[in-house]
């Protein structure tokens, strides 16, 4: 049981990290797809902002901001739930998939959000993966790029936000 207290605040920013279990296996390219639909299935029926993201094969970040009466652990709780049920359907398993707590801490300023797109769309150049982070399509490195193939080959498609 967790003794996390999360604040009820809403109509903010927030960059996340969910992961995975630790006794389960790393997620495979197929299963970066199952993700990707679930979180499109939350995003679309809970109605939050999908401001960035990248999945690795042992966790995932993302940048979501979440509108009045929406917190943002719902939000990862739906998209949590929805992406268990599929991965685990497609291993033919049972129980937990991602850890039950996930980090959250809300972005301040412009400058925070522009720095934790970076480190996102930088994850796997850092875990070597890929030398650059356009050779990564499960990030949202291509809907930031001017380059048209990119933008048009990113899985999902992200909310553009603007800091007042």
């Amino acid at each position: 049981m967790s003794h996390v207290k999360r604040l009820l605040v809403t109509d903010r920013i927030f960059f996340i990290t969910v992961n995975l279990r630790k006794n389960c296996p790393k997620l495979f390219e197929k299963e970066y797809a199952l993700l990707a639909a679930a979180i499109e299935e939350s995003h679309s029926k809970l109605q939050f902002y999908w401001c960035g993201y990248v999945f690795m094969p042992d966790h995932w970040h993302a940048l979501i901001g979440v509108k009045q009466t929406l917190t943002i652990s719902r939000a990862v709780q739906n998209i949590k739930w929805i992406s268990a049920r599929r991965i685990n359907q497609k291993r033919q398993r049972i129980g937990p998939l991602w850890q039950h707590q996930f980090w959250d801490r809300f972005v301040r300023h412009e400058t925070e959000f522009q720095k934790r797109l970076a480190y996102m769309h930088l994850n796997p150049v850092r875990k070597e993966l890929i030398s650059h982070p356009k050779g990564w399509k499960w990030s949202s490195y291509g809907n930031y790029a001017v380059e048209t193939e990119l933008r048009d080959r990113s899985p999902i498609t992200v909310d553009h936000i603007r800091f007042s």
